[in-house]
């Protein structure tokens, strides 16, 4: 009885080395499927960047020449879809949007001079209109195309009858600030550069947007909303506020002296 006590166990013994046997094969082989699927898509593949900022109307060679363009290498599966393989894609063509420093650089971003192109995806019963903000009232330019910002307004009003009697109540008179616009699509963000002589750098060359501190939006709005726009901008001073995804409409009463601190 003792000898087939000591069989069984044994057997018991040699089972349980060939399971854990089994079990470390099943374990490295799940390790090694694992390093494959990571190094999946890992290939290199070289591709031209934006150095820098590169305005529209650049064209692709100036681009090239003044170094605004280099040529990375990047792992296959960042390549995105129509990248140039070569500065001979964009030779000739010009910018037809801004394009941003480290973006990769694809060719429908070019096209021939004097090609016919709708930059701009204008929605249905929209206009595009362009406004110049400073850099702190533009959010300190975080804003993108595709976001959605609002437009507040300060403006001094001056309260009146009907018959055009001024009406002398502190909380009707004086700056006032409000919403003036909610929820305007941004479809383009570009910079102005200044040439002026009063804007050069130390250099003496035209200083760039981001020393001026000024750049240039360009949003869809109705045409009655452009009215309001341009009114505001020429008689008073606009902020803008980006939005987050599905942020609600705000409703306030609008701030004056009366009521800043309520």
């Amino acid at each position: 009885m003792a000898g087939v006590s000591m069989s069984r166990r044994t057997i018991a013994l040699v089972l349980a080395v060939l399971l854990a046997a089994l079990a470390t094969i099943a374990l490295i082989s799940y390790i090694n499927g694992l390093e494959d699927k990571t190094l999946e898509g890992q290939t290199p593949e070289d591709v031209f960047v934006a150095k820098q900022d590169i305005p529209a109307g650049v064209s692709g060679d100036t681009a090239s020449q003044q170094g605004l363009i280099e040529k990375r290498t990047v792992p296959q599966k960042f390549v995105p879809a129509g990248a140039i393989t070569t500065l001979q894609d964009i030779s000739g063509k010009i910018a037809i949007v801004q394009i941003f420093k480290d973006e990769i650089i694809v060719g429908p971003r070019f096209a021939a001079e004097g090609t016919a192109t709708r930059v701009l995806p204008i929605p249905t019963g929209k206009q595009a209109i362009s406004v110049q903000v400073a850099t702190a009232p533009a959010v300190a330019g975080f804003i993108q195309p595709g976001d959605k910002i609002s437009v507040m307004v300060q403006i001094n009003r001056v309260a009146q009858t009907a018959n055009g009697t001024p009406i002398k109540n502190p909380a009707l008179n004086g700056p006032f600030v409000h919403y003036l616009l909610q929820g305007i699509d941004v479809l383009a963000v570009g910079s102005r550069v200044v040439s002026s002589a009063a804007a050069t750098n130390a250099n003496g060359q035209p200083a760039n947007a981001e020393q001026t501190g000024c750049c240039l939006l360009t949003v869809a709005l109705t045409p009655a909303q452009a009215e309001q726009l341009v009114f505001a901008i020429n008689n008073g001073q606009i902020y803008l506020t980006l939005l987050p995804d599905r942020a609600p409409v705000a409703s306030t009463a609008g701030r004056t002296a009366t009521n800043l601190f309520q």
